[in-house]
């Protein structure tokens, strides 16, 4: 009964994404051990029109996936829109949002202002506090208690733990903590001091840990058992020796093609038969979620 409970309690949630053809390869490279949950971005402008058409996308695979959203908090044309939020010009739109997430019934699980960090999103930490209550506020409102709010870095943007606290919006609008993983060194042998201390607040704060995005860049899938060793054997090393991460979600892309950034290479599971293999006996251990 005691193993049975902390096998329980240690319960990985398993994702990819993250778009629809990425997603349909991927499932049928991982056979019967298919993702629960479904990566996709919608834009705070555009979310009325897009978010149908994702859910569709979504739906299509199965009824019972968990929805993994960044909403970036940028327009296409216009960029920042903070301002604008903050003074109730989306209001509908996060209102749509809210009960659309809400009519779903699974956790759905939302990164507002994902990579906060990053230096190109430019948000001041007052402003990102104030956007991301206010929107939570929407959600409150309309009891999408289904809607988990993912605080969302990445890491290897920032050097100390201190550049990042003041974007921290306080327990009770924030369920989970996330990074996004993608360089071998952020992870590799816990070597990556913010990246250690940014896990250890998650645990402070008593908060799920969730790897939002993560792929083999630099390394990608091509060189088979090398490519293993160099990436994903210490990738699900670091998710084993931190307990308190409960999530991960994998980006299968070609990032040549599918991303046109070729530097990070191809890191698609399905194009190496040896990746592939060791992949999917990774995710055959009981540990790991997966769609039912």
């Amino acid at each position: 009964m005691k193993k049975e409970i902390i096998q329980k309690e240690r319960e990985i949630i398993h994702g990819a994404g993250q778009s629809p053809n990425a997603f349909k390869k991927y499932c049928g490279a991982v056979g019967r051990f298919k993702p629960k949950i479904y990566m996709f971005y919608l834009r705070i402008d555009t979310l009325k029109e897009k978010l149908p058409e994702k859910i569709k996308e979504m739906q299509g695979f199965s009824k019972k996936i968990s929805a993994q959203i960044g909403l970036n908090l940028k327009s296409k044309k216009k960029g920042k829109q903070i301002k604008e939020i903050l003074e109730g010009v989306y209001d509908s739109n996060l209102i749509f949002l809210a009960k659309s997430l809400k009519e779903l019934k699974n956790i759905s699980y939302l990164r507002i202002g994902y990579e906060f960090n990053n230096p190109t999103h430019d948000y001041n930490p007052g402003e990102f506090v104030r956007v991301w209550n206010y929107i939570a506020r929407f959600f409150r409102e309309e009891k999408a208690n289904n809607v988990k709010f993912v605080w969302n870095c990445c890491t290897a943007f920032n050097k100390d733990i201190l550049e990042l606290m003041p974007y921290y919006p306080g327990d009770e609008n924030v369920n989970w903590f996330g990074d996004d993983l993608f360089g071998v060194k952020s992870f590799k042998d816990n070597n990556q001091k913010i990246t250690e201390n940014f896990y250890k607040l998650s645990e402070i704060h008593k908060k799920p840990f969730m790897i939002c995005e993560s792929s083999a860049i630099r390394t990608g899938v091509l060189e088979g058992q090398k490519s293993w060793d160099a990436w994903f054997k210490p990738y699900f090393k670091w998710i084993k020796n931190h307990s308190n991460v409960k999530a991960f979600c994998y980006i299968d892309w070609d990032w040549a093609k599918d991303w046109k950034q070729p530097e990070w290479g191809n890191c698609r599971i399905e194009e190496n038969k040896i990746v592939r293999k060791k992949y999917v006996q990774e995710l055959k251990k009981p540990i790991y979620e997966h769609l039912k």
